[in-house]
C-alpha cells in the first residue's frame, strides 16, 4: 500500500522533502494537526522502530526518516527510557506523560477554577490568582499563549550569539514589568511557564505543536463557556484523536481500540528478555521476536 502510493506522487519537485511526501501519501487528513508520521535523525530509533514492523522512508535531500504508521503513544517514546534500567524507564516514561498531560490540560483547568470558584470544594479555595489585573483572566492567557510562540519563533530566528540577551529581554518584559503594569498576574506566568515545559518534554515537536493547538483551543472553550465549553472542547479533542487514523492504524491504540497487553507495554518499560512479541495492530508476517522469553529458556536450558 505504501509502495503503491509513493509510485503515485506525479510531481515536479519535493522543495520540503518528507514533509511533502506526507502530504502526497496522506490525502484527506492535512488539516488535522495530529501527525500521522514520526520523524527522526538517529539511527536507533528508526532501527527499533523497523524491528518492531513499522516502515521506513527515506527522502533523498532530507536527514530525516519517515516512520509509520504510528500512534498519539509512538510520539511520546524516546530512546533515553531504554539506555536507563527498566526502573528508571518507567520512571522516566511516565514523568513523560504526566509533562504531556499538563501541557495540554493546566492552563485551561485552572482558567476553569479561576472563573468558577464555586465548583471547588472548600480545601480548594487557595486556588485562583491572588491579585486581578488590568485584564481579564481569560485574555491574559491569550496574550501569554501567543507571546510564548513568539518568543520561541524569536528563538529560532535569533542568532546564537544573541540567544542570551533575548531571554533576558523575554525575561523583564513577560515576567517582571507584565507583573507591575497589571498586564498578567502571577499565576498565570506560572502556569503558562509550566505548560511549556510540559511541551519541550515532549520528544516528537510535531505533536508539542498539536498539542499547543488543542490546548488553546480548550482554552477558548472555556473562556467563552466555562465548565461546559471546557467539556466540550476536551470531548472534541479525544474524539479528533479517536477517530484519526496513521494508514489504517487507529491514533489512539492500544487505548481505544482497548488492548489490555499493548497498553502494558506502553505505561511499563519492560525489560528487553521478555518482549517478544511485534505490536498486533501492525500485522507483521513474523509476530514473534523471539521463541519465548529469554529467562524461560535459561530456566529450560538448565
Amino acid at each position: 500500500d505504501i509502495k503503491s502510493k509513493i509510485s503515485g506522487i506525479a510531481i515536479d519537485a519535493l522543495p520540503m522533502a518528507e514533509k511533502s511526501v506526507e502530504e502526497l501519501i496522506m490525502p484527506g487528513s492535512w488539516w488535522n494537526p495530529f501527525p500521522k508520521v514520526r520523524y527522526t535523525e538517529r539511527p536507533d530509533v528508526a532501527a527499533v522502530h523497523l524491528l518492531e514492523g513499522h516502515v521506513l522512508v527515506m527522502v533523498d535531500t532530507s536527514p530525516s526518516v519517515m516512520i509509520l504508521p504510528v500512534t498519539f503513544f509512538h510520539h511520546l517514546q524516546h530512546a533515553e527510557e531504554y539506555r536507563q534500567s527498566p526502573s528508571v524507564g518507567v520512571y522516566i516514561r511516565w514523568v513523560r506523560f504526566i509533562a504531556v498531560l499538563a501541557s495540554i490540560i493546566i492552563t485551561p483547568l485552572w482558567l476553569l477554577l479561576a472563573l468558577s470558584p464555586e465548583i471547588l470544594p472548600a480545601s480548594l479555595k487557595f486556588i485562583g490568582p491572588k491579585e486581578v489585573g488590568n485584564v481579564p483572566i481569560f485574555l491574559q492567557f491569550v496574550i501569554a499563549e501567543i507571546s510564548l510562540d513568539m518568543m520561541r519563533m524569536a528563538a529560532i530566528h535569533t542568532p546564537s550569539p544573541l540567544a542570551t540577551a533575548l531571554g533576558v529581554i523575554a525575561a523583564l518584559l513577560i515576567g517582571d514589568v507584565a507583573v507591575k503594569i497589571g498586564l498578567l498576574v502571577p499565576e498565570v506566568i506560572l502556569y503558562t511557564a509550566m505548560v511549556a515545559v510540559g511541551s519541550y518534554c515532549t520528544p516528537s515537536y510535531e505533536m508539542a505543536m498539536a498539542n499547543r493547538l488543542m490546548r488553546f483551543f480548550i482554552l477558548l472553550g472555556t473562556g467563552f463557556f466555562r465548565l461546559p465549553g471546557f467539556i466540550v472542547a476536551s470531548i472534541l479533542v479525544i474524539l479528533l484523536a479517536a477517530f484519526t487514523k496513521s494508514l489504517k492504524v487507529p491514533y489512539l491504540w492500544p487505548l481505544i481500540p482497548f488492548n489490555y497487553r499493548a497498553l502494558k507495554g506502553i505505561l511499563v518499560r519492560s525489560p528487553v528478555p521478555i518482549q517478544n512479541l511485534r505490536p498486533e495492530i501492525l500485522n507483521t508476517q513474523d509476530q514473534s521476536r523471539q521463541p519465548s522469553p529469554a529467562f524461560k529458556r535459561r530456566r529450560e536450558e538448565k
